[in-house]
Protein backbone atom coordinates (compact mmCIF):
# COMPACT_ATOMS: atom_id res chain seq x y z
CA UNK A 1 0.00 0.00 0.00
CA UNK A 2 0.93 3.66 -0.41
CA UNK A 3 1.55 5.55 2.83
CA UNK A 4 -0.42 8.73 3.32
CA UNK A 5 1.81 11.83 2.99
CA UNK A 6 2.93 13.56 6.18
CA UNK A 7 1.21 16.92 6.38
CA UNK A 8 2.67 20.10 7.80
CA UNK A 9 -0.02 21.77 9.89
CA UNK A 10 -0.96 25.43 9.38
CA UNK A 11 -3.31 27.35 11.67
CA UNK A 12 -5.75 29.76 10.06
CA UNK A 13 -5.11 33.50 10.31
CA UNK A 14 -6.89 35.91 8.02
CA UNK A 15 -3.73 37.92 7.46
CA UNK A 16 -1.18 35.12 7.34
CA UNK A 17 1.36 34.55 4.60
CA UNK A 18 1.40 31.03 3.19
CA UNK A 19 4.96 29.58 3.11
CA UNK A 20 6.49 30.46 -0.24
CA UNK A 21 7.24 26.87 -1.26
CA UNK A 22 3.51 26.23 -1.84
CA UNK A 23 2.07 27.30 -5.18
CA UNK A 24 -1.08 25.13 -5.37
CA UNK A 25 -4.13 24.77 -3.13
CA UNK A 26 -7.01 22.27 -3.02
CA UNK A 27 -10.10 21.84 -0.87
CA UNK A 28 -10.04 19.38 2.05
CA UNK A 29 -13.23 17.35 1.88
CA UNK A 30 -14.67 15.34 4.76
CA UNK A 31 -14.05 11.90 3.33
CA UNK A 32 -11.52 9.13 3.87
CA UNK A 33 -8.05 8.91 2.34
CA UNK A 34 -8.44 6.43 -0.48
CA UNK A 35 -6.00 4.49 -2.64
CA UNK A 36 -7.54 3.27 -5.91
CA UNK A 37 -5.67 0.45 -7.65
CA UNK A 38 -6.59 -0.31 -11.27
CA UNK A 39 -5.27 -3.34 -13.20
CA UNK A 40 -6.42 -6.40 -15.16
CA UNK A 41 -9.84 -4.90 -15.77
CA UNK A 42 -10.55 -4.39 -12.05
CA UNK A 43 -10.54 -1.45 -9.65
CA UNK A 44 -10.21 -1.56 -5.86
CA UNK A 45 -10.31 1.23 -3.28
CA UNK A 46 -8.37 0.76 -0.03
CA UNK A 47 -8.26 2.81 3.16
CA UNK A 48 -4.95 4.10 4.51
CA UNK A 49 -4.73 0.96 6.69
CA UNK A 50 -5.19 -1.35 3.70
CA UNK A 51 -8.86 -2.25 4.24
CA UNK A 52 -10.81 -2.90 1.04
CA UNK A 53 -13.62 -0.33 0.80
CA UNK A 54 -14.98 -0.77 -2.72
CA UNK A 55 -14.26 -2.74 -5.88
CA UNK A 56 -15.58 -3.30 -9.36
CA UNK A 57 -14.89 -3.79 -13.05
CA UNK A 58 -13.13 -1.41 -15.41
CA UNK A 59 -14.80 -0.94 -18.77
CA UNK A 60 -11.30 -0.64 -20.27
CA UNK A 61 -8.69 -3.37 -19.78
CA UNK A 62 -5.13 -2.57 -18.73
CA UNK A 63 -2.77 -5.26 -17.47
CA UNK A 64 -0.22 -2.98 -15.80
CA UNK A 65 -1.10 -1.34 -12.50
CA UNK A 66 -2.22 2.27 -12.10
CA UNK A 67 -2.58 3.77 -8.59
CA UNK A 68 -4.34 7.03 -7.83
CA UNK A 69 -4.98 8.71 -4.49
CA UNK A 70 -7.96 10.77 -3.44
CA UNK A 71 -10.82 11.50 -1.08
CA UNK A 72 -13.32 8.64 -1.03
CA UNK A 73 -16.74 9.83 0.03
CA UNK A 74 -18.51 6.97 1.77
CA UNK A 75 -21.00 6.86 4.65
CA UNK A 76 -20.18 10.26 6.16
CA UNK A 77 -22.88 12.75 7.08
CA UNK A 78 -20.99 15.46 5.19
CA UNK A 79 -20.90 13.36 2.01
CA UNK A 80 -24.65 12.67 2.23
CA UNK A 81 -25.39 16.34 2.84
CA UNK A 82 -23.46 17.46 -0.24
CA UNK A 83 -24.64 14.62 -2.48
CA UNK A 84 -21.13 13.15 -2.82
CA UNK A 85 -21.67 9.68 -1.37
CA UNK A 86 -19.88 7.06 -3.46
CA UNK A 87 -17.68 9.57 -5.28
CA UNK A 88 -13.88 9.41 -5.45
CA UNK A 89 -12.06 12.76 -5.87
CA UNK A 90 -8.57 12.04 -7.20
CA UNK A 91 -5.66 14.34 -6.27
CA UNK A 92 -2.52 12.35 -7.15
CA UNK A 93 -1.20 9.52 -9.32
CA UNK A 94 1.76 7.55 -7.98
CA UNK A 95 1.86 4.79 -10.58
CA UNK A 96 0.73 4.73 -14.21
CA UNK A 97 0.61 1.54 -16.28
CA UNK A 98 3.30 -0.01 -14.11
CA UNK A 99 5.58 3.04 -14.05
CA UNK A 100 6.42 4.42 -10.59
CA UNK A 101 5.70 8.17 -10.50
CA UNK A 102 6.48 8.85 -6.82
CA UNK A 103 9.90 10.21 -7.77
CA UNK A 104 8.39 12.58 -10.35
CA UNK A 105 7.41 16.18 -9.46
CA UNK A 106 3.80 16.71 -8.44
CA UNK A 107 3.17 18.81 -11.57
CA UNK A 108 4.02 15.82 -13.77
CA UNK A 109 1.94 13.44 -11.63
CA UNK A 110 -1.06 15.77 -11.92
CA UNK A 111 -0.58 16.02 -15.68
CA UNK A 112 -0.65 12.24 -15.94
CA UNK A 113 -3.69 12.03 -13.66
CA UNK A 114 -5.79 14.67 -15.39
CA UNK A 115 -4.80 14.09 -19.04
CA UNK A 116 -4.27 10.33 -19.22
CA UNK A 117 -5.77 8.46 -16.26
CA UNK A 118 -9.09 10.16 -15.52
CA UNK A 119 -10.26 10.71 -19.13
CA UNK A 120 -9.78 7.00 -19.88
CA UNK A 121 -10.83 5.35 -16.60
CA UNK A 122 -14.44 4.21 -16.88
CA UNK A 123 -15.60 2.47 -13.71
CA UNK A 124 -17.97 -0.37 -14.40
CA UNK A 125 -20.45 -1.99 -12.04
CA UNK A 126 -19.35 -3.20 -8.65
CA UNK A 127 -19.05 -6.86 -7.78
CA UNK A 128 -18.22 -6.80 -4.06
CA UNK A 129 -20.36 -6.51 -0.95
CA UNK A 130 -18.26 -3.51 0.08
CA UNK A 131 -19.10 -1.63 -3.13
CA UNK A 132 -21.73 1.13 -3.04
CA UNK A 133 -24.49 1.30 -5.63
CA UNK A 134 -22.11 3.25 -7.82
CA UNK A 135 -18.71 4.89 -7.67
CA UNK A 136 -17.92 7.98 -9.74
CA UNK A 137 -14.41 9.23 -10.38
CA UNK A 138 -13.59 12.94 -10.50
CA UNK A 139 -10.52 15.19 -10.39
CA UNK A 140 -10.15 17.29 -7.25
CA UNK A 141 -9.99 20.90 -8.41
CA UNK A 142 -6.69 22.77 -8.19
CA UNK A 143 -6.18 26.52 -7.74
CA UNK A 144 -3.18 28.80 -7.55
CA UNK A 145 -2.22 29.50 -3.94
CA UNK A 146 -3.21 33.17 -4.35
CA UNK A 147 -6.87 32.03 -4.25
CA UNK A 148 -6.65 30.51 -0.77
CA UNK A 149 -8.48 33.27 1.15
CA UNK A 150 -11.36 33.28 -1.33
CA UNK A 151 -11.61 29.49 -1.12
CA UNK A 152 -11.54 29.61 2.68
CA UNK A 153 -14.44 32.05 2.82
CA UNK A 154 -16.50 30.44 0.07
CA UNK A 155 -16.04 26.77 0.88
CA UNK A 156 -14.66 26.30 4.41
CA UNK A 157 -16.76 28.98 6.07
CA UNK A 158 -19.63 28.98 3.59
CA UNK A 159 -20.11 25.28 2.81
CA UNK A 160 -18.49 23.44 5.70
CA UNK A 161 -15.46 21.98 3.93
CA UNK A 162 -12.79 20.73 6.37
CA UNK A 163 -10.11 23.13 5.21
CA UNK A 164 -7.43 23.61 2.56
CA UNK A 165 -4.40 21.60 1.44
CA UNK A 166 -1.36 23.48 0.11
CA UNK A 167 1.08 21.72 -2.23
CA UNK A 168 4.44 22.29 -3.84
CA UNK A 169 4.16 21.47 -7.55
CA UNK A 170 7.88 20.64 -7.81
CA UNK A 171 7.90 18.24 -4.83
CA UNK A 172 8.27 14.48 -4.97
CA UNK A 173 5.64 12.37 -3.24
CA UNK A 174 7.72 11.55 -0.15
CA UNK A 175 9.41 14.94 0.23
CA UNK A 176 9.17 16.41 3.74
CA UNK A 177 6.55 19.18 4.00
CA UNK A 178 5.54 18.72 0.36
CA UNK A 179 1.93 19.17 1.50
CA UNK A 180 0.43 21.31 4.27
CA UNK A 181 -3.12 21.49 5.49
CA UNK A 182 -5.09 24.21 7.20
CA UNK A 183 -8.26 23.26 9.04
CA UNK A 184 -10.89 25.44 10.57
CA UNK A 185 -10.72 23.30 13.70
CA UNK A 186 -8.63 20.40 14.95
CA UNK A 187 -10.36 17.04 14.45
CA UNK A 188 -9.33 13.51 15.39
CA UNK A 189 -10.98 10.07 15.41
CA UNK A 190 -11.18 8.08 18.65
CA UNK A 191 -12.58 4.72 19.74
CA UNK A 192 -15.42 4.97 22.24
CA UNK A 193 -14.54 3.09 25.42
CA UNK A 194 -17.49 4.24 27.51
CA UNK A 195 -19.31 7.23 28.95
CA UNK A 196 -18.94 9.52 31.94
CA UNK A 197 -22.12 10.39 33.86
CA UNK A 198 -23.25 13.98 34.10
CA UNK A 199 -22.37 15.79 37.33
CA UNK A 200 -24.67 15.42 40.30
CA UNK A 201 -26.94 18.36 40.92
CA UNK A 202 -27.05 19.39 37.25
CA UNK A 203 -30.09 19.23 34.97
CA UNK A 204 -28.59 16.15 33.30
CA UNK A 205 -27.98 14.16 36.49
CA UNK A 206 -28.67 10.51 35.79
CA UNK A 207 -27.77 10.81 32.11
CA UNK A 208 -24.52 10.54 30.16
CA UNK A 209 -22.40 13.66 30.46
CA UNK A 210 -19.56 12.94 28.02
CA UNK A 211 -18.10 10.35 25.65
CA UNK A 212 -14.79 8.70 26.57
CA UNK A 213 -12.34 7.93 23.79
CA UNK A 214 -8.89 6.44 23.20
CA UNK A 215 -6.56 5.47 20.33
CA UNK A 216 -5.86 2.01 19.01
CA UNK A 217 -2.05 2.18 19.28
CA UNK A 218 -1.60 4.55 22.25
CA UNK A 219 -3.51 4.67 25.49
CA UNK A 220 -5.11 8.06 26.02
CA UNK A 221 -8.14 9.12 28.06
CA UNK A 222 -10.26 11.81 26.38
CA UNK A 223 -13.67 12.96 27.59
CA UNK A 224 -15.73 14.77 24.97
CA UNK A 225 -18.65 17.03 25.80
CA UNK A 226 -20.99 18.94 23.52
CA UNK A 227 -23.80 16.37 23.63
CA UNK A 228 -27.39 17.15 22.74
CA UNK A 229 -30.27 15.94 24.90
CA UNK A 230 -31.17 13.29 22.32
CA UNK A 231 -27.59 12.01 22.40
CA UNK A 232 -27.57 11.87 26.19
CA UNK A 233 -30.81 9.87 26.20
CA UNK A 234 -29.61 7.41 23.54
CA UNK A 235 -26.17 6.89 25.10
CA UNK A 236 -27.72 6.37 28.55
CA UNK A 237 -30.32 3.83 27.36
CA UNK A 238 -28.21 1.89 24.87
CA UNK A 239 -24.50 2.28 25.70
CA UNK A 240 -23.68 -1.14 24.20
CA UNK A 241 -24.60 0.16 20.75
CA UNK A 242 -21.82 2.74 20.83
CA UNK A 243 -18.94 1.32 22.87
CA UNK A 244 -16.23 0.16 20.48
CA UNK A 245 -17.41 2.45 17.68
CA UNK A 246 -15.37 5.23 16.05
CA UNK A 247 -16.26 8.87 16.60
CA UNK A 248 -14.81 12.24 15.61
CA UNK A 249 -13.96 14.85 18.22
CA UNK A 250 -13.00 18.47 17.61
CA UNK A 251 -10.89 20.84 19.68
CA UNK A 252 -8.58 23.83 19.66
CA UNK A 253 -5.19 22.13 19.48
CA UNK A 254 -3.29 18.84 19.84
CA UNK A 255 -1.44 17.55 22.89
CA UNK A 256 1.58 15.20 22.66
CA UNK A 257 -0.41 12.64 24.67
CA UNK A 258 -2.82 12.06 21.78
CA UNK A 259 -5.57 14.16 23.33
CA UNK A 260 -6.89 17.46 21.99
CA UNK A 261 -7.63 20.68 23.82
CA UNK A 262 -11.28 21.23 24.87
CA UNK A 263 -12.57 18.11 23.06
CA UNK A 264 -16.16 18.13 21.84
CA UNK A 265 -18.07 15.21 20.35
CA UNK A 266 -18.84 15.73 16.65
CA UNK A 267 -20.30 12.55 15.12
CA UNK A 268 -20.06 8.80 14.82
CA UNK A 269 -18.03 7.58 11.84
CA UNK A 270 -19.48 4.49 10.16
CA UNK A 271 -16.97 5.03 7.36
CA UNK A 272 -13.91 4.65 9.62
CA UNK A 273 -12.32 1.51 11.05
CA UNK A 274 -11.07 1.13 14.62
CA UNK A 275 -7.50 0.64 13.41
CA UNK A 276 -7.62 4.06 11.73
CA UNK A 277 -7.80 5.72 15.18
CA UNK A 278 -4.05 5.88 15.43
CA UNK A 279 -1.55 8.16 17.14
CA UNK A 280 -0.21 9.37 13.80
CA UNK A 281 -3.28 11.61 13.51
CA UNK A 282 -1.33 13.91 15.85
CA UNK A 283 1.16 16.00 13.79
CA UNK A 284 4.70 14.64 13.87
CA UNK A 285 6.08 17.82 15.42
CA UNK A 286 3.71 17.50 18.37
CA UNK A 287 4.00 13.76 19.17
CA UNK A 288 5.98 12.32 22.06
CA UNK A 289 9.28 11.01 20.74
Amino acid sequence: MIDRPKFKELRYKNDRDIPEEYDLVQLKMDGMWGCMVMSHGEWNIYSRTGKLKASGHLDTYEKDETIILGEYMKNSHWAHKHGYDGHFYAFDCVKYKGQDLAEEPLAERLDTLNHYVLPNAVLGSGHSVVTPAYTQLHPLNIWHVSDWERLWGEYVVGEGYEGLVFKNSSSLYNDKNAWSRMKAIVEIDYICTGFRPADEGTKYEGLVGSVIGTLTDKEVFVTCGGLTEDMRDAFTKYPERYIGQVFTAKGNNWYPSGAIRHPMFVRWRDDKEVDECRYDQIPAGVRDL
